[in-house]
């Protein structure tokens, strides 16, 4: 029989249905302690989180447990039969509900502990959870179609949480109607035994029969079970079959006694001669039937069930269109039927007659037998039960903050960082679930600002953190956390930085500290410039790296700059953009004589270029350019105004003058970092010198060379080369005491002295003490008066315009000791078969042709070497130099 259980059976979504406010709630109220209340059942079991719970997968008959009941492979706990139920079926019309009954499976469920958490608000369950409440959990249920989920005794609390819940076709939720049965109808009493025969000649009354009782009250039906679901999102619309059960009809009333019959009349009598003494007595009356008894009251019906929804206003909304659901109390059952009345007892009959004398009859006379008695009085129905009632609020709809439901049942996800791989400050975005508009990112533990943009996406700029890998995590006000997905951040080279000092050229300057300004440095990584490996690399910080400049050994030379580019290499390997860096150079600049030019040495033993390897060991082996235009017999040139083209270096020649010399620089003269210079002794002139023979004072001649014409130069150079530092070299005793006499005169005629004022040529022994004296002191006095003067020219000069403090004076301080041809020489002489000791001696003799020299100019430029340092000399002039760099 199909029924539809009259009108409380209610489609929502039809216009002509009028819901009170009371009925459906949809606006938002806080359900924060409701929720927070099954967060800490949840808990209680061991789930912090429906994230991972996965999906419970339901079809069926389903009989739910006490307890929670989870995705299990198998969820089968038992099988029972069930009755007395409703389910959801499609007809031609509209749904309908018909009685259903059948066998089930009970589902597995984990026991929840008896003393869990004091309950919020389950109507009126306000103890502890107990065996009448089950739970189902988990991330997704999906009830198929023709699922029927039956509550049976003593389930009567079913609660499901789940983060979606999709419902099939026909699915209901019921519950199993107890059996309950009429109270059994009282037997009906005894009919009293016949009334005694009377002992006068009126007979006794039979006795009245019992009056029947109420039949009893019929059970009342039994409360329906009340449902809450929490849900974010929801597909399809079960029905909810939760109508309280009808109360049970009355007990019929008890059948009426009937009246107990009238006793017999009392017997004639005789007397003692045999005749008549009394007739019979009469009958007595018959007893009166007992009333029929009232029927029994109807069971008053059970109340209704209940739903509560919490679920986003949205899902509500959506929901609110239409759902099958009956909330009304039970009917009340009918009342019993009464019952019979009782029959009034038979009358007794006329007491028994004798036989007189003379066949005479001692009988009854006038007296009869008892008059039948009356029956008993008819009775009424019972009254009906009440109708159940209904919850407050049977069907509550409660809007929750989606946010919420997140983060205290829910995990958040991480399912992907894109770009996973980002520089400081990009924009990454996590995909995922479950996000809230309160969550923030954690990088390594640490937050940073982070924009939820929906539950599946929020974006945050990657950190200014150490480069590499980084764990990511999505944290919740609540404290919980999402799994762990990584992100890796990648090194930035920006700018370069040089003593606190940045250009927008980039120039840094070899063999001093760098800081690279970027971002994703960490420890352990590699500085590359030209993919060359720096030392001394030093995490200042995620965003500063420093390290020691060093010039790699491949880059392409530019006097102006050398170009070349910077990396960062993280210890993984991963690499870092190019910067475009400039490397500074050093400019050195040579000016002067053949002391400056370096005459008889090979380029490398020269001291400008012992000097050039120094700078370039203090300053990361720097770009290294040196121009020199010293040369060999070069005068200072002041009021010299002859021109003539340069030669080769080991030539001595005048010209260009060191003052030229000025003018020949090629290049920008802004740009020259050093200048090594000297200058002076080709005007006083070697060979007036060392010539014993000339008594002309040289005192005055030094002056004039060493301090004016100096200062002349000095001033020339300063303005010309407005940034170099200039260190100007002084002279030494050319020879000594110390000096071999036979060498002495050997190198007086190479020098072309001897022949001066010697009649006849040069003889062997021509020299005496007394004259190598004399040169002694000459050359003393040369090396002393220069020192003098060269030092007085550079301080005067340091106090002009043209000089600012940049002039210093380097004095080799090449003593007596150290003279040509002496034990211990820094000087190179001359051999006696007056070769010359250099070792570029056969080069320089075809430059000398080369230039045309002829008679004593190519005797003395083929031993031009004569008299000038050789490679301890050389470095005694660079020892000089150095502390000056």
């Amino acid at each position: 029989m199909t029924s539809t259980l009259g009108t409380q059976f209610i489609p929502i979504a039809k216009p002509s249905i009028t819901m009170s406010p009371n009925t459906i709630t949809s606006l938002t109220t806080s359900s924060q302690d409701r929720l927070q209340y099954h967060k800490a059942v949840l808990e209680s079991v061991g789930i912090t989180s429906l994230s991972s719970l996965g999906t419970l997968n339901l079809s069926g008959n389903l009989i739910p447990q006490a307890g929670l009941t989870r995705p299990d492979p198998n969820l089968a706990a038992s099988q029972v039969y069930f009755q007395s139920a409703y389910k959801l079926t499609n007809t031609a019309t509209t749904p309908v509900l018909q009685p259903a009954g059948g066998q089930a499976t009970i589902l597995k469920a984990i026991p929840l502990p008896s003393k869990t958490v004091s309950a919020v608000s389950i109507s009126s369950l306000t103890t502890q959870i107990n065996v009448d409440t089950a739970y189902w959990v988990a991330t997704e249920i999906n009830l198929q179609d023709n699922t029927t989920i039956v509550l049976k005794q003593p389930q009567h609390y079913l609660i499901l949480i789940a983060e979606k819940i999709t419902v099939g076709q026909n699915v209901t939720f019921t519950w199993e109607r107890p059996s309950k049965f009429s109270p059994a109808k009282p037997m009906k009493p005894p009919t009293p035994p016949q009334a005694p025969t009377s002992t006068t000649l009126v007979g006794i009354t039979g006795t009245n029969g019992t009056h029947g009782v109420k039949g009893g009250r019929g059970p009342d039906g039994t409360s329906a079970p009340e449902l809450e679901v929490w849900v974010l999102d929801m597909t399809g619309r079960p029905a909810f079959d939760l109508r309280g059960q009808d109360g049970t009809t009355g007990g019929a009333g008890q059948d009426g006694g009937n009246g107990g019959q009238g006793g017999k009349g009392k017997p004639a009598q005789l007397d003692w001669a045999g005749f008549c003494k009394s007739g019979a007595g009469a009958g007595g009356n018959g007893g009166a039937g007992g009333n029929a008894g009232l029927g029994g009251d109807g069971g008053n019906g059970g109340t209704g069930g209940k739903l509560s929804l919490y679920a986003p206003q949205s899902v509500i909304s959506q929901y609110l269109q239409g759902f099958y659901i009956t909330v009304d109390g039970g009917r009340g059952g009918a009342g019993g039927l009464p019952g019979e009345r009782g029959s009034g007892g038979a009358g007794g009959p006329v007491g028994d007659s004798l036989k007189a004398n003379f066949g005479a009859v001692c009988g009854p006379g006038s007296r009869t037998a008892g008059s039948r008695g009356p029956d008993g009085a008819s009775s009424t129905q019972g009254y009906s039960g009440y109708e159940g009632g209904k919850l407050p609020d049977p069907i509550s709809m409660r809007a929750i903050d989606r946010d919420d439901f997140l983060r205290k049942l829910l995990e958040p996800v991480i399912f992907e960082a894109t770009p996973a791989y980002a520089l400081a400050g990009e924009s990454i975005t996590l995909k995922g679930k479950r996000y809230t508009k309160t969550d923030v990112v954690l990088i390594d533990g640490s937050p940073v600002p982070t924009n939820v943009y929906s539950d599946t996406s929020l974006q945050f700029s990657a950190p200014f953190i150490r480069g590499g890998q980084h764990t990511i995590q999505v944290k919740q006000s609540d404290g919980t956390l999402s799994n762990k997905a990584s992100m890796y951040i990648k090194p930035k080279v920006d700018s370069a930085q040089q003593d606190n000092k940045e250009n927008e050229h980039m120039r840094v300057i070899p063999g001093r500290k760098v800081t690279l300004i970027g971002s994703g440095f960490s420890e352990n990584a590699i500085v590359r410039i030209n993919d060359q490996d720096m030392p001394d690399v030093t995490l200042l910080s995620p965003t500063q790296l420093e390290f020691t400049l060093i010039r790699p050994a491949t880059v392409e030379q530019n006097p102006s700059g050398e170009h070349v580019t910077a990396r960062v290499i993280l210890s993984d390997g991963t690499p870092s953009n190019t910067l475009n860096l400039v490397l500074d150079t050093f400019h050195m600049l040579v000016l002067g004589d053949s002391v400056s030019w370096g005459q008889g040495l090979f380029e490398q033993e020269k001291h400008y270029s012992l000097v050039g390897n120094a700078v370039k060991a203090r300053n990361g082996n720097i770009g290294f350019y040196t121009q020199v235009l010293a040369h060999s017999g070069a005068t200072i040139g002041v009021n010299d105004h002859t021109n003539t083209p340069a030669v080769d270096g080991e030539v001595p020649v005048s010209y260009p003058t060191i003052l030229q010399q000025c003018n020949l620089f090629v290049g920008d003269p802004e740009q020259v970092d050093l200048i090594i210079m000297d200058g002076g002794i080709n005007d006083v002139n070697l060979r007036v010198v060392l010539n014993p023979f000339n008594q002309d004072d040289l005192s005055e001649l030094n002056r004039t060379q060493f301090l004016d014409n100096s200062k002349t130069l000095f001033t020339e150079v300063g303005k010309t080369f407005p940034n170099a530092k200039v260190i100007v070299t002084g002279y030494y005793p050319p020879v000594s005491e110390h000096s071999d006499l036979r060498a002495v005169e050997v190198l007086l005629v190479a020098l072309g002295i001897a022949t001066e004022g010697i009649p006849g040529g040069v003889a062997a022994g021509f020299l005496t003490e007394h004259h190598l004296q004399i040169i002694h002191e000459r050359s003393l006095q040369l090396a002393n008066e220069s020192k003098l003067y060269l030092q007085q020219a550079v301080d005067e000069t340091n106090t002009t315009p043209e000089g600012k403090n940049r002039f210093f004076f380097a004095d080799p301080n090449i003593g007596v000791e150290h003279s040509a041809l002496t034990p211990d020489p820094y000087l190179f002489g001359i051999n006696l078969d007056m070769s010359p000791q250099d070792f570029i001696a056969a080069e320089r003799l075809i430059s000398c042709t080369k230039a045309g020299c002829t008679g004593i100019d190519f005797e003395i430029c083929k031993r031009a070497s004569m008299g000038h340092p050789n490679n301890k000399g050389a470095i005694a002039y660079a020892n000089a130099i150095y502390p000056f760099l």
